[in-house]
């Protein structure tokens, strides 16, 4: 089973922040909807997300659209640690429990929140997958940017959507 997993940018980082009915985040999400179809087109059928607010949800939430259009695709939520939505709002709360309650498989990473268990996260998704997609910025620090070095050292093929 072809795997890919999902890094981007968190709402903070997209110039529109968030104002999902900003045009540019409505094509950011057109545009990781047609690259995870097209995934799916070419064999890819188990995908995970980081569930970061952002771009990770958005992610998910493409697949869960295409798992109501195509047989065979799953949704796999790697947790990086039970904490990771505690100071949330309660928006991104609910739209994180509504994500996870469609997956078919939620991983818990590590039992409590440390400063690694977020790269502990971003490591396992690398690790699992045969493709990286990841929503960024170009920013050259943070989650996505060390996410997308483990892949390229990993020699994982990536796709790169740019929102700036």
């Amino acid at each position: 089973m072809k795997t890919c997993c999902f890094t981007g940018s968190r709402p903070e980082s997209f110039p529109w922040g968030e104002d999902e009915d900003d045009p540019r985040c409505l094509e950011l999400k057109r545009q990781i909807f047609v690259a995870v179809s097209e995934l799916a087109g070419n064999g890819y059928c188990k995908f995970i997300s980081g569930m970061a607010r952002g771009a990770d949800i958005f992610c998910a939430e493409a697949v869960i659209e295409l798992m109501g259009e195509t047989e065979g695709i799953t949704l796999e939520c790697a947790v990086p640690c039970p904490e990771q939505a505690r100071s949330w709002s309660k928006f991104w709360k609910a739209r994180r429990e509504s994500v996870m309650s469609k997956a078919d498989k939620v991983v818990t990473l590590c039992p409590h929140y440390t400063d690694f268990c977020m790269a502990k996260r971003n490591e396992y998704m690398v690790e699992n997958s045969d493709f990286v997609l990841a929503v960024w910025g170009g920013q050259t620090y943070g989650g996505t940017y060390g996410t997308i070095q483990k892949a390229r050292k990993a020699d994982k093929p990536l796709k790169i959507i740019r929102y700036l």
